[in-house]
Order: structure tokens, then C-alpha cells, then sequence
């Protein structure tokens, strides 16, 4: 559900427009107030979790989304849409941070990467499902309806989950919540990532964006020092200085992340605006990308229980920069079939770095921290997003003329000559970038040590 709602408003959002009155704002704020209120608070989702009871707030978590995707169905304005989405946001960032976290605590250690595999193929399929399915609710029944069908879905998951689900024992005595190392964090976390995300829109030198990259960078170093002077804080920063499997698979991750998450909107656009093929049709074949991903995961995490999380994640990282390598090659007379491989090799390596470098991450901390461990990941995930798009505008933006950016961007039919040519070379420079740093993550893998609870 959770990735599912991140990936399929995109889809709505002209019909939101034609329905009510959508300002440029309001555009880029209904899907950033998801993303932004998900990220900042998964941290927070999974230390309150880990004190007071993973249960209680990963149904609190369903309970939010469910009633938030109510109100977003019957929002009126853009305003409402947005605080609503902010809402189903802080829903998701407490189900992700904990569904990980439970996961991990209901299987043995020689069952978890299988486990953790078929939790990561859930949200490969709902990244993969959402822009498809989104498409045939909005166009049969409407924008609404893309929020409204959560709402049985997260009726089901609250039931079992209260008949099923079983309460890990909550925290010691004495152990508080560390409010101004959240607080902090967040404040930090949530600056970045608007700086990150709109900075190419309002200008990267404008005084609000460097006010704001000031603001995020003083309320992160403020974070840290409160951190190392908290008896029990809200991100334990031993697990970075001490625990090297933990720092080395989160970092892998979020170099990953940054290498990877430009491929779709990029090969969407060439698709589009190059190839000249339909939204549908380039659709199916971005699925070449997702499905080895959704399928490999659970094998890959199998694999993990028994080799170890080095082999397969340094192995699927590799194949990761290697397809992204193979992609800087495409030009604008390249064939659909020529992507379709080169989306085939990157998505098999996805599929067999994520799942054993979640487990790793999972396995490298004790019970009392699992929460934690899964919100770190997942807030690595989305700031590596963030600046992979972050680095897609600025590679374009001074690859492509004005008149090309307006002509790629806006009029999705084929262009010859001269755009085609600058679109290809802004393309294959984004590629390139992105190869350097995906090898920058297969060494990093390699450097983990051996799983060492800490």
C-alpha cells in the first residue's frame, strides 16, 4: 500500500486538475507532502516502536492511512489534498518502519532473508502495479477512486493484524524518548529534502534554497551533538561508528538508491519523447526493469541465509552499475529491445543486492533497535531518491537548452534533430554519473564486516 500510494498519484494528477482547482504548488505539493512527512518521521516511527511496542503503531500506522485516504477522496481543494497526503504520509512512515522491524523478529536467523525477500517483493510490486492500476482506476473511475481503494485493504490489515499479530515486549524501564533528538532530526531531515526536491524548480542559488540548506545543515549538526549526549537517543550513533555491517549496508543502500532511481523517469521520457511510443505502451516496457527485481528478491534473500549478505549484495551492485553503464551507450536511434536489455540487467542486479543487504542491515542490531535499524534504511532509500532526481535536473538542466528542456518535458511526441541529440548526450552523461557512484557502492559493499548484533 505504502509504495503503491507513493508511485500512483503521479498518474492522477491532471485529473485532480481537471476536477479542482490545482495551482503549480499544489501539483508538486500532493505528491511531495507524501514523500516529505514519510521521510522525516521513519526514524522517529521505529524508536517509538522499539520503546512502546511495534503492534500498537504499526496498526496506529494502517489506522492513519486508512482514515487520511478517506479524506483525500473527499478533499475539495488542493489545500486539503495536500495536509491529507501529509497525513497518509506520517501513516506509511510508521507502517514502514515497522512491518521491516516485525518481520525480522518473527523468523529465525536462518529464515529472515527469505523472509525479508518476500517483504521486499511486496514493495517492488507496489511500485510496479502503481502507475498501471492507477491509470485504469482514474480512467474508469476517477481520481478519488485511487485513495478510496485502500480503504477496504486497511479495514482487512488492521483485523488481522490485531487477531494475529503478537506485541514485542516493550523497553526497559528508565529508557525515554529522546524529544529534541527527534525533533532535530526531523527539522533537519525535512529541510534537505525540500531543498533536494524543489531546489532545481525554485533555483539552486535562490536565498530561500540556501536558507534553507543553512538551516538543514545547522539543525543536523545540533542532531549530533544532542546524540552523543543522550543517555538513550533516537539514533544510536555507534551503530554507524561501531557496527561496520550496519554503516557499510546502509551506505550501500543509499548510493544505490541515488545511481538508480533517475533509470524510470529518464527511459520514460525517451520512450516518449524520442521513441514517440504511447504513456501505455512505455509503461510495459519499464516493467522490464521491475520484474526481475519483484522476483529475484525472494530468492536472493533465500541465498542470503545461507552465503551471506557480501557475495549476493556486492554481486547485484555490480550488475546494477554495469547495466547503468550499458544504458550511457543508448543514443537516439537506439531500438526498444536495446532498452529493454540494458533495464533487464539493472533490474536482475536490484533484485539481488536489496533484499540480502536489508537483511544484513536487519541482522546486525538487537531486537531493542530493530525498529530503528528499519527506519534508518528506509530514510536512506528516499534521501538517495531525492538526490538521484536532484542530480537528473541538474545534469539536464545544463545539458539541454531552454528550448529543448520545454520541448522534452512538455510535448510527449518525437523529436528529431537537434533536441533528440541534446536529450541523448544529457542522457548519457546522467548514466555515466550514475555508474561512477553504483561503483562507488559495489566497494562499499565489499568493505562490510561479519553480522555482529550490536
Amino acid at each position: 500500500m505504502s509504495p503503491f500510494d507513493g508511485s500512483v498519484v503521479t498518474v492522477a494528477i491532471p485529473s485532480i486538475a481537471s476536477t479542482i482547482h490545482l495551482s503549480l504548488e499544489g501539483a508538486v505539493w500532493i505528491p511531495l507532502a507524501y514523500l516529505l512527512l514519510l521521510t522525516v518521521l521513519l526514524i522517529n516511527a521505529g524508536r517509538l516502536a522499539d520503546l512502546h511496542g511495534r503492534k500498537r503503531f504499526y496498526l496506529l500506522g494502517f489506522a492513519t492511512f486508512t482514515i487520511s485516504s478517506i479524506l483525500c477522496g473527499i478533499s475539495t481543494t488542493d489545500l486539503q489534498l495536500v495536509l491529507f497526503r501529509a497525513l497518509q504520509g506520517t501513516g506509511a512512515a510508521f507502517i514502514a518502519a515497522n512491518s521491516t522491524a516485525i518481520v525480522t523478529d518473527a523468523f529465525p536467523r536462518e529464515g529472515r532473508g527469505r523472509a525479508l525477500g518476500i517483504n521486499t517483493m511486496a514493495v517492488y510490486i507496489g511500485l510496479m502495479v502503481g502507475p498501471v492500476l492507477g491509470g485504469v482506476l482514474v480512467q474508469n473511475f476517477g481520481w478519488r477512486s485511487i485513495f478510496f481503494v485502500n480503504v477496504p485493504i486497511g479495514i482487512l490489515v488492521i483485523t488481522l493484524g490485531a487477531l494475529k499479530l503478537r506485541q514485542n515486549p516493550p523497553n526497559a524501564l528508565g529508557v525515554n524518548f529522546d524529544f529534541p533528538g527527534a525533533a532535530t532530526l526531523s527539522a533537519g531531515l525535512a529541510s534537505s529534502l525540500v531543498v533536494l526536491t524543489l531546489g532545481g524548480t525554485y533555483g539552486w542559488l535562490s536565498a530561500t534554497n540556501i536558507l534553507l540548506a543553512t538551516f538543514s545543515l545547522g539543525t543536523m549538526l545540533l542532531f549530533l551533538w544532542i546524540e552523543r549526549r543522550t543517555k538513550f537517543p533516537t539514533l544510536d550513533l555507534r551503530l554507524f561508528t561501531k557496527n561496520r555491517l550496519f554503516a557499510a549496508a546502509n551506505t550501500t543502500a543509499f548510493l544505490s538508491y541515488i545511481a538508480v532511481n533517475g533509470v524510470t523517469l529518464v527511459i520514460a521520457i525517451y520512450l516518449e519523447t524520442i521513441t514517440g511510443f504511447s504513456p501505455e505502451t512505455t509503461g510495459l516496457y519499464l516493467i522490464a526493469q521491475a520484474t526481475p527485481m519483484a522476483l529475484l528478491s525472494p530468492m536472493s534473500g533465500w541465498l542470503s541465509d545461507r552465503i551471506g549478505s557480501r557475495t549476493l549484495a556486492t554481486l547485484g551492485m555490480g550488475c546494477v552499475t554495469l547495466g547503468l553503464f550499458l544504458l550511457s551507450g543508448l543514443t537516439e536511434t537506439s531500438t526498444a529491445f536495446e532498452v529493454v536489455l540494458r533495464l533487464l540487467v539493472v533490474g536482475i542486479g536490484f533484485g539481488l543486492f536489496s533484499a540480502p543487504n536489508t537483511s544484513a542491515v536487519m541482522g546486525s542490531v538487537r531486537q531493542e533497535k530493530l525498529g530503528v535499524a528499519a527506519g534508518t534504511l528506509g530514510t536512506m532509500r528516499f534521501l538517495g531518491q531525492s538526490i538521484g532526481l536532484a542530480m537528473l535536473g541538474a545534469v539536464m538542466a545544463t545539458t539541454l537548452s531552454a528550448q529543448a528542456l520545454l520541448q522534452v518535458f512538455t510535448s510527449m511526441t518525437s523529436q528529431g534533430g537537434v533536441v533528440a541529440s541534446e536529450f541523448a548526450a544529457g542522457m548519457r552523461t546522467f548514466f555515466l554519473i550514475g555508474t561512477a557512484i553504483g561503483a562507488l557502492g559495489t566497494l562499499m559493499s565489499t568493505t562490510r564486516g561479519r553480522e555482529n548484533t550490536f
